[in-house]
């Protein structure tokens, strides 16, 4: 039968042993379009959520145009780099000679840079999932991505440390609660799982992603142009954090320090209690005891604030009307007479 005679999802086996690294049997979803991803929609449609422009959170039903479908499963395709035929590639962007690199500046620079495009990176197949995270990492970590030998995006997992190297934070699936834009979140199902970037949080138990071979409009050579999903996290592995994209934590609001209280000058000012007197409060002034007119002198000079205001303890001596020196009087010294 001709190829041109092939319907769509015809089932072939292909043995992929290149280089001694991937080994086995794997059964491949091949059509007139070449490997297109299975995708099981979610019966009901949800809401995406994805981070603006200025970082916040937002509720969407579409982006650019275009609708955002809730999916709870996707099984892409296969990853295999046309040079080498292998499915890992070792050594750094540069010697790897491409020269396809996209803005990773931050998840909204790299999906306005990304949306709608057929992007191989060289793959084999085509515009399939595991094309995209590869020119993210080529971008932003100047290294190829590995599917551990695999050709499956979900084998992106398997190797976790060395795809992370020193540019990524790995986490996996029981910290999916902490997902956040930027993330690359690899998902189990179907024969291959899939691979994409998240564009917000987890919320009702799907979260926004950025992929190719998810639904997009078909490429020349195979898979689907890069689109936004709505996607089920039940299925995710793992997933890796660019450390250019974390967000430092919240630094504490600092607890005032109330000013400290003024010094009290006992000798200008003071407030009276029990067991002061005037010779009392003499000697710790002047240094010493003057008895006297020195003594009457010292006690016109400090004059009632509170009990008597504007008479002084001389005349709380003198006199039935002033104020002596009581307890919770406050007296302020404004010079002998």
């Amino acid at each position: 039968m001709k190829k041109q005679q092939i319907k769509k999802l015809v089932v072939v086996i292909i043995l992929l042993a290149a280089a001694g690294i991937i080994g086995g049997t794997i059964k491949i979803n091949y059509d007139q379009q070449g490997f297109t991803a299975d995708i099981i929609y979610s019966a009901e449609q949800e809401p995406a959520f994805i981070i603006d422009d200025k970082g916040e959170v937002v509720e969407t039903t579409e982006f650019d145009g275009e609708n955002i479908p809730t999916i709870d499963e996707v099984d892409g395709g296969l990853f295999e780099d046309e040079t080498s035929g292998v499915s890992v590639v070792e050594g750094d962007y540069d010697d790897l000679g491409w020269s396809e690199t996209y803005n990773v500046s931050s998840p909204e620079a790299f999906k306005n840079d990304t949306f709608g495009k057929c992007i191989r990176a060289n793959n084999k197949w085509g515009a399939q999932c595991v094309s995209l995270a590869r020119v993210f990492w080529w971008s932003y970590a100047n290294r190829d991505v590995s599917t551990c030998g695999t050709g499956m995006a979900k084998g992106m997992m398997n190797c976790a440390e060395q795809n992370a190297g020193n540019d990524f934070v790995v986490y996996w699936a029981d910290s999916k609660g902490k997902i956040q834009a930027g993330d690359w979140l690899v998902f189990d199902g179907g024969q291959y799982g899939h691979v994409g970037m998240a564009l917000g949080p987890v919320i009702n138990g799907y979260v926004a992603l950025l992929g190719e071979n998810q639904g997009g409009r078909a490429c020349e050579g195979g898979g689907a142009a890069t689109n936004i999903i709505n996607i089920n996290i039940n299925n995710l592995i793992g997933f890796y954090r660019p450390k250019a994209y974390i967000k430092p934590e919240p630094k504490p609001t600092p607890t005032p320090t109330p000013a400290p209280a003024p010094v009290e000058d006992k000798c200008s000012k003071r407030t009276v209690v029990k067991g002061d007197t005037l010779g009392k409060i003499m000697k710790e002034c002047r240094g010493k005891i003057t008895w006297g007119k020195a003594m009457n002198e010292y006690a016109q000079g400090w004059y009632s604030l509170k009990f008597k205001k504007y008479l002084t303890v001389y005349d709380g001596w003198n006199s039935k009307n002033g104020v002596g020196l009581f307890a919770g009087d406050v007296i302020e010294y404004r010079g002998d007479k």
